[in-house]
């Protein structure tokens, strides 16, 4: 129920003028720096102010009782900061999520969706050849999770694999059989595991590092309705799974795992 309260929350607030503007302040750079290959391409710099602006609108929208308890004591507590203390907790987040609280994250998260993916929207599919790191080449955030296409059509390629950022929601191309965390290729410690009788949905786990990402075959039957970062939260039974098994990931979802 929350998942779906925040995404109608922010398809209404990326229809709001200010937020289309300060997207296109975001991406405004993006094709100077895809010329001189400038990565992250998007000027996080510019989201800021608006990120604030929008952390007590998506509190105020979100809060009670939509958002669980402890989450929504988070978004109050968050909401009631001053300017500066926000500020520093956003350009902090955009730095690096993982060194905040997971539940403030979560509400910077809401936040900040509807200006980095209208941004991240507007580019031009990069090539595998101009990006293919396990960073987004958009606004450097982690891959939340992975999708595999259709045949490209190109002499041998096979069907392509796709990394999904978890805050802008880019895809871009990345190796099939290769761990996104460490870059281990060696296909004996690289594996995948499905639930028995599932196709569309696996883990792809790494025996090096010990961690995983969740991969969606769109080429399967269902595989057209996938949206990769509201089933990555639909499918946290494999999460659990994973834990159980001493995997772990870093993009995690907005529910947390």
């Amino acid at each position: 129920m929350f998942l779906s309260s925040v995404l109608g929350h922010q398809r209404d607030r990326a229809s709001s003028p200010t937020v289309r503007t300060a997207a296109a302040q975001v991406g405004a750079e993006s094709i100077s720096n895809r010329l001189v290959e400038r990565f992250p391409l998007l000027n996080l710099v510019a989201s800021v102010e608006t990120v604030v602006n929008e952390i007590p609108v998506a509190v105020a929208a979100l809060r009670a009782p939509v958002a669980p308890g402890p989450l929504g004591d988070a978004g109050k507590d968050l909401a009631a900061r001053s300017g500066a203390e926000q500020r520093d907790l956003v350009e902090g987040w955009l730095d690096d999520p993982s060194l905040l609280e997971a539940r403030i994250a979560a509400w910077i998260a809401v936040a900040a969706g509807p200006v980095l993916e209208l941004a991240a929207a507007a580019l031009k599919p990069l090539s595998k050849e101009e990006w293919s790191g396990p960073a987004c080449p958009a606004c450097g955030g982690l891959p939340q999770a992975s999708v595999i296409r259709e045949e490209s059509g190109e002499f041998m390629a096979g069907s392509p694999r796709y990394l999904v950022c978890g805050r802008c929601a880019l895809w871009w191309s990345f190796a099939r059989a290769t761990c996104p965390w460490c870059g281990e290729d060696d296909s004996r410690r690289v594996g995948s595991f499905s639930p028995e009788g599932e196709r569309l949905v696996r883990i792809d786990a790494c025996d090096t590092c010990r961690a995983y990402v969740k991969t969606f075959d769109l080429r399967e039957r269902g595989g057209v309705d996938v949206v990769p970062l509201v089933d990555d939260v639909a499918t946290l039974t494999l999460d659990v799974w994973a834990h159980e098994k001493g995997l772990q990931r870093s993009g995690v979802s907005l529910a947390g795992v």
